[in-house]
């Protein structure tokens, strides 16, 4: 988002997205690493498998996503 989209929203807004920023990246990181797990644990059972690039590659959506909040937490921080 822009600093004139973050500005034009309120600080009850900014609040909520921040939060569901924040519960996202979360949420993200504990799915990817049990299937990055899950998926060691298959490789090593029936041998290498490509399934292992699946959550490396989704993985970068992370520090897009914590970036944002960043974004988020610094306009916060400026209204108070």
């Amino acid at each position: 988002m822009t600093k004139e989209a973050l500005a034009k929203l309120s600080t009850q807004e900014l609040l909520k997205k921040h939060t569901a920023a924040k519960t996202m990246v979360w949420l993200l990181a504990i799915v990817l690493s049990g299937i990055l797990l899950f998926f060691i644990y298959v490789s090593i059972q029936d041998g290498l498998t490509p399934l292992l690039a699946v959550p490396l590659a989704l993985s970068a959506i992370i520090p897009l996503n914590v970036k944002h909040m960043n974004a988020f937490k610094k306009e916060l921080d400026s209204r108070l």
